[in-house]
């Protein structure tokens, strides 16, 4: 499959890189607003580089797009790629509002062509164990995930439009915590019930969160929890917990691990454990930094995708996915506005009856 690229920010850098390493794949082209930086990625890895994106969806030769722009330029590009009649990846978030990813969905649908959403983590190996664990029905059924990520934010920690709502459509909720919201759903399935709270006290971005909240619940009464943060202090990490009848399952990064807890049983006071860790990951990271990680799951999540191009199953993140994680991240904010909008109307009341008084 020939793969075209329109955007070669970081993540550009690390899916043209990580094409290299996935089988029957090729970068064709590559496209970005930077003429240099175009160029240079071109010369790296010996792809075409029009003068436009549309330009870049002409060539006949192309098979599949990778949209790696800025959240809010999604839509333009997914459904240009899908008049064309390619089929598109796009990186997280399917877009900066539940109104374009509708958009991308319905121009996918429209066009027989594929969507998938780069939610890389589904493919990170603790997660994949975790999943195998739970077909195997060693933790019986699931009852609630709980979930944190979490980095020590600020202006210098990534792409400065990051924090910028008009782009993301949010703040840490859009941005890592994103990816808690797919997994969330993921494990739970369709949430009908949300609430959300967030908080701006640490950085001050104004409507971009530095710390988000979500408490979901499913039809089936299925519980999950979520918070997405820029002010972990200690650094990066990534944890889910699932809960079943019959045990649990907890999963961290970094260091890649999964464990797995059984259900106690008699007068036994805790569960056994079966720790599964995967050195390889630990190893490489020492030597290449976490871009390895993150090229190791991309490699996982391209060859998932061709596999349902050609109309095969994967666990890969659909369109549909990228739309229900933007929902459930949205249905949190409306929530957020109508408890800010609670507390300022019975703060005004609280003073207007103390000047009565």
């Amino acid at each position: 499959m020939k793969f075209g690229l329109i955007g070669c920010g970081a993540i550009g850098a690390s899916r043209a890189s990580s094409l290299q390493n996935t089988d029957k794949a090729s970068l064709l082209s590559v496209f970005d607003s930077d003429a240099s930086r175009r160029n240079e990625f071109a010369a790296k890895y010996s792809a075409k580089a029009p003068s436009s994106y549309i330009e870049m969806l002409e060539d006949d030769d192309l098979d599949t797009v990778i949209v790696s722009t800025p959240p809010n330029l999604h839509r333009e590009h997914c459904i240009a790629a899908f008049e064309a009649g390619k089929h598109v990846l796009c990186e997280k978030p399917l877009a900066s509002s539940v109104e374009d990813c509708r958009a991308i969905v319905d121009a996918a649908n429209a066009s027989g062509k594929v969507l998938g959403t780069g939610y890389n983590y589904r493919f990170y190996p603790a997660v994949a164990k975790a999943r195998e664990l739970i077909s195997e029905g060693a933790i019986g059924e699931i009852v609630n995930v709980k979930s944190f990520a979490g980095h020590p934010g600020g202006k210098e920690f990534t792409h400065q439009w990051v924090h910028d709502p008009e782009i993301m459509g949010g703040g840490a909720l859009m941005d890592n915590g994103i990816h808690l919201a797919d997994l969330l759903l993921h494990f739970l399935g369709s949430a009908d019930e949300t609430h959300g709270f967030s908080s701006d006290m640490i950085w001050n971005f104004g409507d971009s969160e530095d710390n988000g909240f979500i408490l979901a619940k499913t039809p089936e009464g299925r519980i999950g929890t979520l918070q997405a943060s820029w002010s972990d202090w200690t650094g990066y990490k990534f944890h889910l917990e699932i809960t079943g009848t019959n045990g649990g399952i907890k999963i961290h990064y970094p260091p890649m691990m999964t464990v797995h807890i059984t259900r106690p049983t008699g007068t036994a006071k805790k569960g056994k454990r079966r720790i599964y860790i995967f050195p390889l990951f630990q190893f490489k990271e020492r030597l290449r930094s976490y871009l390895w990680t993150i090229e190791q799951s991309f490699i996982a999540e391209q060859t998932d995708f061709m596999q349902r191009a050609r109309g095969l199953g994967g666990v890969g993140a659909t369109g549909i996915d990228g739309l229900k994680a933007v929902e459930l991240v949205n249905a949190a904010y409306r929530q957020r506005c109508t408890h800010e909008k609670a507390a300022k109307v019975a703060a005004a009341e609280t003073s207007s009856r103390a000047a009565i008084g």
